[in-house]
């Protein structure tokens, strides 16, 4: 995979995470709006986490081509 293919897979993996962080900002910074169950909150963090794994990969395969 090219170097900017790399990037755009990592820019596309940020901007996903950031969407799904930044609701759960939003959703969760007010107290009246916390009505979303423990569970689906729980699943939500994981596909943050798992876009930043995806990230940490590609970056680290980048760091291996170098």
């Amino acid at each position: 995979m090219s170097i900017i293919q790399t990037q755009d897979r990592i820019d596309e993996h940020a901007r996903q995470a950031w969407a799904v962080a930044e609701f759960l900002i939003v959703h969760y910074g007010d107290p009246d709006h916390c009505v979303m169950s423990d569970e689906i909150m729980a699943c939500l963090l994981e596909n943050v986490s798992s876009h930043l794994k995806a990230i940490r990969e590609l970056n680290a395969g980048q760091e291996a081509q170098s």
